[in-house]
């Protein structure tokens, strides 16, 4: 069995070497792992590191493309990808080496699941926390994708998805491109459609938030940009669920993605962010208001926010 880890980076020459290192001192040899690293217009000298990392180590793949961002280069991981497994990393995280062939061997036993799902140890600063904690699941064990949403199970990371390459292939799964939150977008479709996911405990992917590293956007343009993916993501899975058949699936998730119009609403009412000031808070609008996604209108998940919807459709309506 062989693991693809399909790696975009960006700009990450201080941390791509711990990355792929992270891989290669693990129990998993040679020939059942792939390196895919996809360098996204790096600025720095990320692309003399993968070349020299290609060098160094056996079955790594560098390509190199324009800056389109990484869902660009993550769908072009998946077109190169030959293993069994395809595991998206970040170029500035890295992996739990001990745990790795403990992963590979549970696939195995579990008669190969469409999606082995992990748990991601944030670590910022001197804190640590854990995320993608499936708190509403139970740990070792097979759900069906639709039971485990339908269980409260919320899918963000993509890098907490290690996902069969053939059921990728069969649901022509791609990322979403130009969007933020990307990785919520993809998650839910593919847990959506999975008919078996093991939810391991597994604590094996580590993400870093790094000093210096741009957590927060810093211009107008880039909050515009950060804050209206959430309703493309919301409107993709509006989209995506006229594909199913599951009635209660279908409700379960119009009313999540409802939820993350609403939020996302009451995000920009709240905020403090001299970012979102009163203009782009009416772009935000105006914009949703084309989309034909506001003013918001349930089902919702509780009636509690269908009445906050009201007051909000209230407040934002004379904006546009």
């Amino acid at each position: 069995m062989k693991i693809s880890f399909v790696i975009p980076v960006y700009n990450a020459e201080l941390y791509l070497n711990k990355c792929i290192k992270s891989i290669y001192n693990s129990e998993l040899p040679d020939k059942e792992l792939e390196i895919i690293m996809i360098d996204d217009g790096s600025t720095d000298n990320s692309v003399e590191v993968a070349k020299q990392i290609c060098q160094q180590y056996k079955n790594t793949i560098l390509l190199e493309q324009e800056n389109q961002g990484s869902s660009v280069a993550r769908n072009a991981g998946i077109e190169k990808a030959t293993g069994d497994y395809i595991w998206f990393i970040d170029s500035d995280d890295y992996l739990d080496s001990s745990l790795l062939g403990r992963i590979k061997n549970d696939i195995i036993e579990n008669n190969f699941p469409d999606i082995f799902a992990i748990q991601l140890k944030l670590i910022d600063g001197k804190t640590t926390r854990i995320e993608c904690s499936q708190q509403k699941i139970k740990h070792n064990v097979i759900l069906k994708g639709r039971d485990a949403i339908l269980s409260g199970y919320q899918p963000s990371s993509a890098c907490a998805l290690i996902c069969k390459r053939d059921f990728i292939k069969k649901h022509q799964l791609k990322f979403y491109v130009g969007i933020s939150h990307q990785d919520v977008e993809f998650s839910m479709r593919a847990v959506a459609l999975a008919k078996n996911i093991y939810f391991s405990d597994y604590q094996a992917y580590i993400y870093i938030k790094h000093s210096g590293s741009v957590s927060k956007p810093k211009t107008v343009e880039k909050q515009y940009f950060y804050t209206i993916g959430d309703m493309y993501v919301a409107l993709s899975h509006q989209k995506f669920i006229e594909t199913l058949e599951d009635k209660e699936l279908q409700d379960y998730i119009l009313r999540w993605s409802n939820n993350i119009l609403f939020n996302l609403v009451l995000s920009i009412k709240r905020s403090n962010n001299p970012l979102i000031d009163k203009n782009l808070k009416k772009k935000v609008i105006t914009d949703m208001k084309n989309h034909g996604a506001f003013p918001l209108q349930g089902p919702f998940t509780s009636w509690k926010i269908w009445l906050l919807s009201k007051l909000l459709n209230l407040h934002y309506i004379k904006l546009t």
